[in-house]
């Protein structure tokens, strides 16, 4: 009878235990977190699936936090290549008068570092509530950009104007997944 017990405690342990693993291997797909988190579903999916596939599968493994900390880094990297954009049409015939030019390369600049300190709050699990607050500041820097360029004839690339309304969106995206994170973390 005492075998027969240990035999069912084992079978019951064992059971349990895989239960359990089975919840903590579940992950939060990009087309989950996407779809149920973010209202640029198409741009969210298409973002975080073109990131580097392992960095895309840790960030799955890691749930609603690890795929705010990638949807980040994405829009951080989209900032930076923006900066550089923005640099570019200094050298472009009919380009962006340099007082907006250097306005808005300052405005990335802070943007990109705000997400940079978004990014690593979230990593680090510091100051999350700061997460909010900086991601703003990022959408407001690059919302703002063009503000005193749309004044001055041909200051209104409709490139730019195109990456901003990408980089926004990106923004918008990497609110909603680190919202969603600090509000969910189980998730």
């Amino acid at each position: 009878m005492a075998a027969a017990s240990v035999r069912a405690l084992v079978l019951l342990l064992a059971v349990c235990s895989i239960s359990s693993l089975r919840r903590a291997a579940a992950t939060v797909t990009v087309d989950e977190a996407c779809k149920q988190y973010t209202k640029h579903t198409e741009l969210c999916v298409k973002a975080l699936s073109s990131a580097n596939p392992a960095m895309k599968a840790a960030a799955e493994l890691r749930g609603l936090p690890g795929l705010a900390q990638l949807s980040l880094s994405l829009a951080a990297q989209r900032g930076a290549e923006t900066v550089t954009f923005v640099k570019g049409l200094a050298s472009m015939p009919g380009g962006m008068p340099p007082e907006c030019l250097q306005e808005c390369v300052g405005k990335f600049q802070a943007a990109v570092a705000e997400l940079q300190r978004s990014k690593l709050a979230l990593e680090q699990s510091k100051d999350v509530s700061g997460v909010k607050t900086w991601l703003s500041a990022a959408m407001t820097d690059g919302d703002t950009c063009m503000d005193s360029c749309h004044r001055i004839e041909g200051g209104s690339e409709l490139e730019i104007v195109d990456k901003i309304s990408d980089l926004g969106k990106m923004f918008s995206i990497s609110m909603s997944l680190a919202d969603a994170s600090i509000s969910n973390p189980a998730a």
